[in-house]
């Protein structure tokens, strides 16, 4: 049996995109038929006119890619938009760099998963709607009844020291019952992303610095109110990483919101972005109360007693420390931090790229 002739019937049959580039000689040496109709190719394709097809978002992570690839090092799953016409589709690209005699060969595969990416835009959609609703449990819901338990709690100091004992007794009644609800709201958010653990991560490549900072607006916008001081900062313009979207902002926002309820009017919070050599660097840090060391061995824990009321007496209602490192370990990465009491604390999340 002749193999190589096999094969070759095997890529000109096949719905997978087969290529070979000769790196030296600057030219394509082999395309097989579902390469060439992907990209509508009616002349000799160029490394330059196929990165034209790439969306402009995506570019200069294809180009940065093929560059690793050529200095040897292992390129996995390359996913890009591809614009063709009015149409816009997606790839993923399997490139290896193959050493002969006679040079380089940049060879590879590619398979269209536009259909996939579609399914996973709906999918991603129904998590949006339900984080939404998560989102006005844990903040709409919640906050109030926090609010309404201090001015309880207020009001029953005020009826004690007026020994008024009918009002004390219904504003401890109020605090009880907004104390219940609040722990029934927190329960819930934490046993729904417990429950959430067998569902399988949706995620897609965004532009971290892009997504959080749309995050984080609010907060940016309103420091005067916050009377905090607010402040971005990032190793470069853009950082792209592959993470389910809606789950690991939703880890970014309540980072960040522990961090206001701990940190002293006219304090700092700084939100850092650093892009290493095979990973991303995500910190949150305050100025703060810190936290206790006699909790920073159990902090991460499930049921650990280092939850405790903001400064202001907000309430716990986000998702609880042990969720976070869960959601944060769903993708790969690590959690830690650093705290000392009455000086503040900085969190740090490490991704993979």
């Amino acid at each position: 049996m002749d193999v190589p002739n096999a094969l070759y019937s095997l890529t000109e049959a096949s719905d997978q995109l087969y290529f070979s580039y000769h790196v030296e000689e600057n030219r394509f040496i082999y395309l097989n038929p579902a390469f060439i109709d992907f990209f509508d190719l009616d002349v000799q394709p160029t490394i330059p006119l196929l990165l034209a097809m790439v969306h402009p978002e995506d570019q200069k992570y294809v180009a940065s890619q093929c560059e690793a690839c050529l200095s040897g090092n292992t390129v996995g799953n390359l996913e890009c938009r591809i614009v063709r016409r009015e149409s816009q589709r997606y790839i993923r690209i399997f490139p290896y760099l193959i050493t002969e005699a006679s040079g380089r060969l940049l060879m590879g595969c590619a398979e269209d998963i536009t259909t996939y990416k579609s399914q996973l835009n709906v999918i991603s959609k129904h998590n949006a709607k339900k984080d939404s609703i998560l989102n006005i449990v844990a903040h709409d819901l919640a906050a109030p009844l926090g609010f309404i338990r201090n001015l309880s709690t207020l009001l029953s100091r005020e009826a004690s020291n007026r020994e008024n004992a009918k009002v004390r007794e219904y504003s401890e009644l109020v605090n009880k019952f907004s104390l219940r609800c609040i722990k029934l709201i927190k329960d819930f958010m934490d046993h729904e992303f417990l429950e959430s653990a067998g569902v399988k991560l949706v995620k897609k490549r965004i532009d971290l610095i892009e997504k959080v900072k749309i995050q984080t607006e609010d907060y940016l916008n309103h420091q005067a109110e916050l009377n905090k001081q607010i402040y971005f900062t990032s190793s470069r313009t853009h950082i792209y990483v592959d993470v389910d979207e809606d789950k690991f902002l939703q880890v970014i926002n309540n980072l960040v919101s522990n961090a206001l309820k701990f940190t002293r009017e006219g304090g700092k919070i700084t939100i850092g972005m650093e892009e290493q050599e095979h990973h991303v660097l995500v910190t949150i840090a305050d100025d703060g109360i810190g936290i206790a060391k006699k909790y920073h061995a159990t902090l991460f824990e499930r049921f650990s007693d280092a939850r405790r009321t903001g400064l202001k007496g907000e309430p716990s209602t986000g998702l609880g420390m042990s969720i976070i490192k869960t959601i944060v370990e769903w993708h790969d990465g690590t959690i830690w931090f650093d705290s000392e009491e009455g000086r503040g604390s900085t969190f740090y999340i490490q991704l993979p790229k």
